[in-house]
C-alpha cells in the first residue's frame, strides 16, 4: 500500500524512539495476540502497539459510511484513559482521507495547520498523524488504525511502525468485520428484549436503519387477498418505530416496489421523488434515493419486501449484503410463521 504524505511538512523528530522492536518479533506478544478474538483481540493489539510505541493517540475505529462518516473507536487510547465506544464525526479530519482513498496518511508535522476543523487534532495539542486503513477482501475500507503524537515523526520511525500494522491488519479486519456480524446476529437469535412493545418485525425493520444509518426503514408482506397491494408490517423513521403506519394497506402500482413483483432487487441511487412525482411523500420527507429487496418463500413465491429510504445514495458493502439476506431470510420465515398461526 502506497504512503499518502501530502500533509506531511519536513521530516523532524524530537525526543525520537532510537528502537521500535514490532510486535511480531516477540513470540509473548505474538502467543498473547492468538489466544484473543475479537474486542479482546483488537485491545491486547492496541495496548502492545501503545507499549512499544508510546504515540499520545492510538486507536483502531470502525466506520459506516453514508452520508455523513462516523467513527466509532473500538480500542484505543488518549493521554493514558481508554476510548472504547467513542465516537466522532470525520468530515473535517485525516481520519476521511484515509478512508476515502484507502491509503495510508502520513503526516510527519503540523497535522493541526492542515486540518483547521479537526476539533481532536486542535483540543489535543497534535502535532504529527498516522492513518492506516483497514480492508476488507474486497478491497472496501472498514476500519481505521490511527496514532498520533504531540511531536514530529520521522520517515524511518514511521516505517517500522507501518511494517508492524501491516503484519496483522488482516486480521484486525476479520476481526472488526466478525464483531460487526455478531451484534446483528445476536439481536435477531434473541428477538424483542423482554418487557418491551416491540415485535420481530419492528426488531427487523430497527436493526437494518440502525445497520446503515439511513432515514427509514420499512417491511411488509403481500396482501393475502389481493396481490396487488401489500401491508406495511413495521416502519421505522429515523430510529423510532412508526405504529400508526403498521398494518397500512398500500397498492404496488406507481410506487418503485412494483419493481419486487419480478425483481430480487430494484435500487434508485438518487433522484426518487422525480422518478415517481406522484408519491408526494417522497419529496417532502427528502427522500433521494430507494433500496427495495424481494422476500419469498422456499418456492420463490413473493411473500413481501424490505425497503429503504435514504437522502444520499445507500452504500451497501459486502457485509452489509450479506447482512441484508439475514434479514430477508428472517422477514421470510416470520411471516410464514404468522401465516402458520392464523386461524
Amino acid at each position: 500500500m502506497e504512503i499518502s504524505s501530502a500533509h506531511s511538512g519536513n521530516s523532524h523528530q524530537t525526543d525520537p524512539l532510537d528502537v521500535i522492536t514490532p510486535l511480531s518479533s516477540s513470540k509473548n506478544d505474538l502467543e498473547l495476540l492468538s489466544s484473543k478474538t475479537g474486542q479482546e483481540f483488537l485491545q491486547t493489539f492496541v495496548d502492545l502497539l501503545q507499549d512499544v510505541i508510546q504515540a499520545d493517540f492510538v486507536a483502531i475505529s470502525e466506520l459506516r459510511v453514508t452520508d455523513k462518516e462516523h467513527i466509532q473507536v473500538k480500542a484505543g487510547w488518549m493521554d493514558g484513559e481508554s476510548l472504547k465506544n467513542f465516537e466522532y464525526e470525520a468530515c473535517f479530519t485525516p481520519c476521511l482521507e484515509a478512508i476515502k482513498s484507502a491509503q495510508i496518511v502520513l503526516v510527519h508535522e503540523g497535522v493541526q495547520n492542515s486540518f483547521p476543523n479537526d476539533e481532536l487534532l486542535q483540543h489535543k495539542g497534535l502535532e504529527s498523524f498516522l492513518g492506516y486503513p483497514v480492508l476488507n477482501t474486497y478491497n472496501e475500507a472498514i476500519g481505521l488504525i490511527q496514532l498520533a503524537w504531540r511531536r514530529q515523526t520521522s520517515g524511518e520511525e514511521c516505517e517500522q511502525i507501518l511494517e508492524t500494522i501491516n503484519d496483522f491488519s488482516a486480521r484486525i479486519a476479520t476481526e472488526l468485520e466478525n464483531l460487526r456480524s455478531q451484534r446483528v446476529l445476536q439481536t435477531l437469535a434473541r428477538g424483542p428484549a423482554l418487557g418491551t412493545s416491540e415485535n420481530i418485525f419492528q426488531l427487523i425493520a430497527r436493526q437494518i436503519q440502525s445497520l446503515l444509518a439511513v432515514r427509514s426503514v420499512f417491511v411488509a408482506e403481500c396482501s393475502v387477498t389481493d396481490q396487488r397491494n401489500f401491508n406495511i408490517l413495521a416502519y421505522c423513521d429515523d430510529g423510532i418505530c412508526r405504529k400508526d403506519l403498521e398494518g397500512t394497506s398500500l397498492t404496488y402500482e406507481g410506487r418503485p416496489c412494483k419493481q419486487l413483483e419480478t425483481m430480487e432487487e430494484f435500487r434508485i441511487d438518487e433522484g426518487l421523488a422525480d422518478a415517481y412525482p406522484d408519491q408526494e411523500i417522497y419529496r417532502t420527507a427528502g427522500f433521494d434515493s430507494y433500496l427495495g429487496i424481494r422476500v419469498t418463500d422456499g418456492e420463490a413465491n413473493a411473500l413481501g419486501h424490505l425497503v429503504i429510504f435514504h437522502d444520499e445514495p445507500i452504500i451497501t458493502h459486502k457485509l452489509e449484503t450479506e447482512l441484508l439476506n439475514i434479514f430477508r431470510d428472517r422477514l421470510s420465515f416470520e411471516i410464514m410463521r404468522e401465516r402458520s398461526l392464523e386461524p
